[in-house]
C-alpha cells in the first residue's frame, strides 16, 4: 500500500490533532487538581479558625458565667432573684462612672492646654518685646560704634604727621596699640629750624575718656611750643602744661585727695646739629641704648596735673653718639599681664627686651615688629590691660 504526498501530509496532521487534544485534556486534568487541593487546605484552615472561635466562645461564656454567680452571690437575698441580664446593667452603670470620669480628665486637660496656649502667647509677645529692645540695643551700640570710630579719625588727624620724623631722624618706630578703639596714649612732635621735639604721654585712662584727655594734651603743647629754639627746656614745657590742665579741669587744692585727671609723660628736645638731647619726664622716664647698654633717665614723680605735693620738673641733658636708640613709652607694655603664672611683665623684663632687640637689629621697623611679638608671646590669652605705646627713636 503506497502513500502518496497529501496522504502523509493529512495523517500528520491528523496525528497533531490528537497530540494536541491528549495535551489539553492532561493540562485540564492538572489545573483541576490544583484547585481541589487549594480548596481542601482553605476548608481545612476555616475549620481551623472556626474551632479556635468556637474554644474562645465557649471560655467567654464560662468567664461570664462564673462572674455572674460572682455578682449573685454579693447580692443580698431580695435582690437575688433579679433578672439575669442585671449584671450587664451594673457593668453598663460602671461603664457611665468611667466615662464620665474620663471626660473630667478631659476636661481638665482641655484647661491645662488652654493654659499652656496663652503661656506660649505671652511667651511669645515676651520675645517680640525682647526683640524690638534687642534690635533698639544694637542700633545705639551701632551708633557709639560710628561716633567712635569717628572719634578715631579725628585723634588720628589732631597727632602731628610722622613725617616730622622721618626728615629729622635716621630711624624711628612708634608702636601703638590702643585698648579700644581710641587711646589715652599720644605721641607729639614739632620741628622748627634744626630743633626736634617729641614727646610720649599717657592720659588718665583710655578709651573715650582717655581720648578726650589726649587731644587737650595735644593741643596744650601746640599752643605751648607755638615758637621754640634751642633755648627751650623741656621742663619749661611741662611746666606750663600743668598749669594748663590744672585750669582747664578746674582742679582744686581741697578735693587734692580724689583722683585727679591728668597725665604721664616723657618729652625731649634735640637739637639735630649739635646732637645735644634734653629730657624732662612727669612719672614717665626715657631709656637710651647704645653699644647694647642702656641707661635709665628718671623722671620727677610728679604728674601733670594737681598732686598732694607739686614738685619742679627737671631737665637732664645727653650729648647722643651716632647709632644710640632713645626709648619713651606709656606704661602699658610693662604692666601687661601675661606669662605662664599670670603676673604683670615689669620694667626690668622690659629694659631686657629693648636690650635685646637693639642687639639684634638697628631698623626700626624690625625693632617695632620684635616689640608686638614680645608682647604677643607674653600676652598670650590675657586681656589686654592698657592702652600701649613705644616710641623708639635713632640718633
Amino acid at each position: 500500500m503506497s502513500f502518496n504526498a497529501s496522504d502523509i501530509l493529512f495523517i500528520v496532521m491528523v496525528v497533531a490533532v490528537v497530540v494536541l487534544t491528549i495535551v489539553c485534556i492532561l493540562q485540564r486534568l492538572s489545573v483541576r487538581s490544583r484547585i481541589n487541593r487549594a480548596v481542601d487546605n482553605e476548608h481545612r484552615r476555616n475549620a481551623g479558625e472556626i474551632r479556635d472561635l468556637n474554644a474562645d466562645l465557649q471560655r467567654f461564656m464560662y468567664l461570664y458565667n462564673d462572674l455572674k454567680a460572682s455578682k449573685s452571690a454579693e447580692l443580698p437575698d431580695t435582690q437575688r432573684t433579679l433578672p439575669a441580664d442585671a449584671v450587664s446593667i451594673q457593668d453598663a452603670g460602671d461603664i457611665i462612672i468611667a466615662q464620665k470620669k474620663l471626660e473630667s480628665e478631659k476636661e481638665e486637660l482641655a484647661l491645662r492646654n488652654q493654659k499652656l496656649w496663652d503661656m506660649s502667647l505671652s511667651i511669645q509677645k515676651e520675645k517680640q518685646h525682647i526683640q524690638l529692645i534687642k534690635n533698639d540695643i544694637e542700633e545705639k551700640h551701632k551708633n557709639i560704634t560710628d561716633s567712635i570710630a569717628y572719634a578715631k579719625r579725628i585723634q588720628d588727624a589732631v597727632v602731628p604727621r610722622t613725617e616730622i620724623l622721618r626728615d629729622a631722624l635716621p630711624d624711628y618706630f612708634l608702636f601703638w596699640r590702643p585698648k579700644e578703639t581710641v587711646s589715652g596714649d599720644f605721641y607729639w612732635m614739632k620741628r622748627e629750624g634744626d630743633i626736634l621735639v617729641f614727646a610720649i604721654a599717657d592720659c588718665t585712662g583710655h578709651g573715650v575718656p582717655g581720648a578726650f584727655m589726649s587731644m587737650m594734651g595735644v593741643a596744650f603743647l601746640n599752643e605751648i611750643c607755638a615758637k621754640i629754639d634751642d633755648t627751650v627746656r623741656p621742663s619749661d614745657i611741662l611746666e606750663q602744661l600743668r598749669t594748663l590742665v590744672i585750669t582747664t579741669l578746674k582742679q582744686k587744692n581741697e578735693d587734692i585727695l580724689e583722683p585727679k585727671d591728668g597725665m604721664d609723660i616723657a618729652l625731649c628736645t634735640l637739637n639735630l646739629k649739635t646732637r645735644v638731647l634734653r629730657f624732662s619726664g612727669a612719672n614717665n622716664p626715657m631709656y637710651l641704648v647704645r653699644a647694647g647698654e642702656l641707661t635709665e633717665y628718671r623722671p620727677v614723680k610728679n604728674p601733670i596735673g594737681l598732686y598732694p605735693r607739686l614738685l619742679q620738673f627737671e631737665t637732664t641733658e645727653i650729648q647722643t653718639q651716632p647709632g644710640d636708640y632713645v626709648y619713651m613709652f606709656s606704661d602699658g607694655y610693662a604692666d601687661q599681664f601675661g606669662g605662664e603664672v599670670g603676673k604683670k611683665m615689669s620694667y626690668k623684663r622690659f629694659k631686657g627686651i629693648l636690650t635685646d632687640i637693639c642687639k639684634r637689629t638697628s631698623i626700626a621697623s624690625e625693632q617695632e615688629k620684635l616689640i608686638a611679638d614680645y608682647l604677643d608671646e607674653w600676652r598670650a590669652e590675657f586681656m589686654q590691660m592698657d592702652d600701649v605705646l613705644v616710641g623708639g627713636y635713632k640718633m
